[in-house]
């Protein structure tokens, strides 16, 4: 196995304190994945802390769960989460940080890195497959917001 960087950076064209709370809510990611993510469970005791776990299940591409740690943040600029190795995607030792800042009162500038061992021969789709997701929370995260804007 080699280890992998997957990585993606980009202005998103909404404020920063939007951007934050909604990659915050860690336990909302299907918000930001509608058409990829099947299901997601919360434990009872889940309060978006570090150490939270979410149980993701897919239902295209990937068929399975995939058990994601929130590992930590650091408010309005800095979060962490890791994939447990329990997964259905072809990876080990998965971990994502992600790093914003504000560009202006209406952009935010993310930088989204994930870093893995492939469990596959074919990595560059591995790479590719992760950069994809970046971005459409991202464009996801865009069109999102100019529907809450629209209904202010």
């Amino acid at each position: 196995m080699v280890f992998l960087q997957s990585h993606v950076n980009r202005i998103v064209d909404v404020p920063i304190s939007y951007f934050w709370n909604r990659l915050r809510a860690f336990d909302k990611i299907q918000t930001l994945l509608p058409k990829t993510i099947k299901e997601v469970k919360i434990p009872k005791n889940f309060s978006n802390s570090p150490g939270d776990v979410r149980y993701i299940y897919l239902d295209k591409v990937y068929h399975g769960e995939c058990i994601e740690r929130l590992d930590g943040f650091i408010d309005e600029r800095f979060m962490t989460y890791s994939l447990l190795d329990k997964s259905c995607l072809p990876v080990k030792n998965y971990v994502s940080t992600i790093e914003i800042r504000e560009k202006n009162h209406e952009q935010t500038v993310v930088n989204w890195f994930g870093h893995f061992k492939a469990k596959t021969e074919n990595r560059s789709e591995t790479v590719s497959m992760f950069e994809f997701n970046y971005n459409l929370i991202c464009s996801n995260m865009e069109k999102q917001y100019i529907d809450y804007i629209s209904k202010k």
